[in-house]
C-alpha cells in the first residue's frame, strides 16, 4: 500500500506538480502571447469530456519501446509497427489517426501518467474524487466545474454559463451558488403540458412564465427566489433550443457521444454562451475482449474530437475552443484471462485546441516499478485541472491541493 509519506518530496520525471499545472497553463493560453490568434478570452471555451469506465491509458497513449509492457500484454498489446509514433517511446493507438494529425499540427497536449493519492479502483468512488478534485473522504459540496462556473458567474442568476449533455447532471458542474442546465435531447428539455386541464400546451406554457415573472413576498423571499431560478431557466431554455436550431454541425461523427459532440458544435456556432460544456461517453470497462472493441472507442473518441474542432473552425471560433478528455481510472498493465485488462490506477489525459500548445507533458509511468500490479501516477489531476482553467478559462483558487509528487 503507498503512504502519504511515499508521495512526498519526490520529482515527476524530473518536473515537479507545481510545474507540471504551470506548463500545463502556460500551453493553454500559449497562443495568446503568439500574435493574439485566441481572440478575446472571456470568449474561451472548456469541452470536457469523460469516458466513463476506466480507459486503457496504456492501450491508448502505447509505451511501443518498453519491453515490459509487451511482455505483460502478449495478446492484447498493440504491435510496434501499427503505432502512431510521437516519439522513441510512446505513441497513439491506430485507431486514433485523426487526432494524431492534431498532434503533429501541435493542437494537441498529452498528460501522461495523471491519478491522485491512494487510487481507488471503485468506479463510484474514483468518479466522485474527479468531479469534486478533493481525494480526501467526506462530503463535498461542489464540483470543480460548479466552482469554475460561480466564478464566471459571480451574480449566481446565469444558469447557461455551464451545460451537461446528459441526465442526471455529473457532480463535476454542482455548483454552489447558482444552477447548471442539463440538456440531453431536444424532445426532453421542453415544457409538457398537463392534460387534466382543457388549456392548449401553448397556454399552460404562457401561465407558467407569468408565474415565474410575477414578484411575491420581498427581495429575500424564498418564493421570490424559487420564481427568479425558474424564470431564468425557461430563458436559457428557449435560448438553448434557438440556438441549437440555428447553429450547424457539418462534419461526421460517430455514434454516441459523437451525437453530443455534435450538439455542442450546433452550440457554439449558434452562439449559445455556455463557457463549459460537459460530455460523457460510456463503455471503457474493458474487462474481456478488449482489442477490438477498444479500438472502436478510440476510433470515435479520436473521430468525434477531431470533427468538433472542425465545425467550430468553420464558425470561426476555432482557438476559442479547448477539449479536455479523462477518464476515472486506467487499467492494470497485465492482461486478464479473459483477453482484457481490470480496474487499475493512472492514465493519460488529453487537451485539444487551436489554442493549446501540443506535446507530451510529465513523464510516463515507470513500468518497471508496480504497486499492486499498476503503474503508480506521476502527475497529480489537480495540477492538470488547475493549468486549465487558469490557463484557458483565466480562473484561480477552484482547486486546491495536488502540490505533492506521486513518484
Amino acid at each position: 500500500m503507498i503512504t502519504r509519506r511515499g508521495f512526498i518530496g519526490a520529482s515527476i520525471a524530473g518536473i515537479g506538480i507545481g510545474a507540471v499545472g504551470a506548463e500545463l497553463a502556460s500551453r493553454a493560453r500559449a497562443q495568446d502571447t503568439e500574435g493574439a490568434k485566441t481572440g478575446d478570452p472571456a470568449r474561451r471555451v472548456l469541452v470536457v469530456v469523460q469516458l466513463s469506465g476506466g480507459n486503457d491509458g496504456l492501450n491508448t497513449v502505447v509505451p511501443w519501446s518498453d519491453d515490459a509492457y509487451h511482455a505483460a500484454r502478449p495478446k492484447i498489446g498493440i504491435d510496434p509497427k501499427e503505432v502512431l509514433k510521437i516519439d522513441e517511446r510512446v505513441g497513439l493507438h491506430p485507431s486514433m489517426k485523426r487526432l494524431k494529425a492534431r498532434y503533429d499540427a501541435g493542437e494537441v497536449a498529452i498528460v501522461q501518467g495523471v491519478g491522485y493519492p491512494r487510487p481507488n479502483r471503485s468506479h463510484f468512488r474514483s468518479m466522485a474524487i474527479w468531479h469534486s478534485a478533493d481525494p480526501e473522504e467526506g462530503a463535498p459540496k461542489t464540483g470543480w466545474l460548479g466552482r469554475v462556473a460561480d466564478r464566471l458567474d459571480a451574480s449566481g442568476g446565469d444558469p447557461s454559463v455551464a451545460l451537461s449533455l446528459s441526465n442526471p447532471m455529473p457532480f463535476a458542474l454542482q455548483r454552489g451558488s447558482g444552477t447548471v442546465m442539463a440538456f440531453e435531447s431536444e424532445e426532453g428539455f421542453a415544457l409538457l403540458p398537463d392534460k387534466r386541464f382543457a388549456q392548449g400546451k401553448a397556454a399552460q406554457v404562457e401561465e407558467f412564465r407569468r408565474l415565474c415573472a410575477e414578484g411575491g413576498g420581498g427581495e429575500r423571499s424564498y418564493a421570490d427566489r424559487v420564481r427568479r431560478t425558474a424564470s431564468a431557466g425557461v430563458a436559457s431554455a428557449d435560448r438553448l433550443v434557438e440556438c441549437l436550431h440555428s447553429g450547424k454541425a457539418s462534419a461526421t461523427y460517430p455514434r454516441g457521444a459523437g451525437g453530443r459532440l455534435a450538439q455542442v458544435a450546433r452550440l457554439i456556432d449558434g452562439g449559445y454562451g455556455a463557457r463549459v460544456y460537459y460530455v460523457t461517453a460510456g463503455g471503457w470497462d474493458t474487462h474481456a475482449r478488449q482489442k477490438d472493441a477498444h479500438a472502436g472507442l478510440l476510433g470515435g473518441l479520436s473521430d468525434g474530437v477531431v470533427a468538433l474542432m472542425e465545425d467550430v473552425e468553420r464558425a470561426g471560433r476555432g482557438r476559442d475552443v479547448c477539449v479536455l478528455v479523462f477518464s476515472e481510472f486506467g487499467r492494470r498493465l497485465a492482461e486478464n484471462g479473459s483477453l482484457g485488462t481490470d480496474h487499475g490506477t493512472c492514465g493519460p489525459v488529453f487537451v485539444v485546441g487551436g489554442g493549446v500548445k501540443g506535446g507530451v507533458v510529465g513523464g510516463a509511468p515507470d513500468l518497471s516499478k508496480l504497486v499492486d500490479g499498476d503503474p503508480v501516477a506521476t502527475v497529480d489531476f489537480r495540477a492538470v485541472y488547475r493549468g486549465v482553467v487558469e490557463g484557458w478559462l483565466g480562473v484561480s483558487g477552484v482547486v486546491e491541493g495536488g502540490g505533492e509528487a506521486l513518484a
